[in-house]
């Protein structure tokens, strides 16, 4: 979730993340996140005057539609997991709700995607450098923070990783339940690892398709519609052997929320419902916003 221009899909997922906020200061962290989004993009481009005035001018164009177009969906959405969370979540629920959300990624994608690309076919030599150091550094502080030898040591690392924003929607947890948490990531077939290398493969794509469009004149709407194809191989791919891969990955993922849905007490299951309502409230506020 560095840059909008490096990963367009990224957009949409900072605009979830933003939600993971405290309600009395969700509209104003969502006021501006067009401001940090121009700002990660830089660190990870070094663009020119020209380049930086035109990356404004499509965030804000691209926040403007997400304000108007994908918050009411969203507000939405919040209302069912506020409802949802005050009981067990079964697997094929769980797996509906991230369709739902798939659904308003992949809309965000399309949206992203030309507005990215406008702003990636007037990058130059030393920028396409510059986002090579940028995945560099960025995958060396992932490796730090998330990735060990010991696996469960790794596994006690992503734990700690929900259970930090979980807590923003159930409240505290237990000891205990860290514990039972580590042996349940243990047992999932993918880690922070996998999550490492789907990174680096869309990076190797971004740095190739950045490298084509210096040298082999692809034009902007070449270059969205593969950006696009890029980020959807990452959440949807189709390629056979990805598609079954992913399946299997998503139901995984499914039936563990479903789980630790199933290990919260009565007291968390209420907070989360009214942190998800109270998120949801202000959701409806953003969207109504001029």
């Amino acid at each position: 979730m560095k840059s909008v221009v490096a990963s367009p899909a990224r957009v949409a997922v900072l605009a979830v993340v933003l939600l993971l906020s405290a309600c009395s200061v969700l509209q104003m962290v969502y006021s501006q996140a067009p401001r940090y989004v121009q700002w990660r993009s830089n660190v990870a481009h070094h663009f020119n005057a020209e380049q930086y005035s035109l990356v404004k001018a499509v965030v804000h164009r691209w926040f403007a539609w997400h304000r108007q177009d994908q918050m009411p969906r969203v507000a939405a959405l919040l209302a069912l997991a506020a409802d949802d969370v005050r009981g067990p979540v079964s697997p094929a629920l769980a797996c509906e709700r991230r369709q739902a959300y798939l659904g308003l990624a992949k809309q965000g994608l399309a949206r992203a995607a030309p507005l990215a690309a406008a702003v990636m076919v007037r990058l130059g030599p030393e920028q396409l450098a510059r986002v090579r150091t940028f995945y560099t550094d960025i995958n060396n502080d992932f490796r730090d923070d998330y990735l060990a030898d010991d696996p469960r040591e790794q596994a006690e690392l992503a734990a700690d990783f929900m259970l930090k924003w979980g807590s923003w929607v159930y409240g505290d947890f237990s000891d205990g339940q860290r514990q039972r948490l580590v042996a349940e990531v243990m047992a999932l077939p993918f880690s922070a690892r996998t999550v490492l290398d789907e990174f680096q493969r869309f990076q190797r794509q971004y740095v190739q398709l950045l490298r084509d469009i210096q040298t082999q004149g692809v034009t902007a709407e070449q270059a969205s519609q593969r950006l696009q194809a890029m980020v959807l191989d990452g959440i949807d791919p189709q390629e056979p052997v990805r598609k079954v891969q992913m399946q299997r990955w998503v139901q995984a993922g499914c039936a563990f929320a479903s789980w630790f849905q199933g290990q919260t007490t009565d007291e968390q299951r209420a907070h989360a419902a009214r942190t998800l309502s109270g998120w949801q409230a202000d959701v409806v506020e953003i969207a109504s916003s001029p």
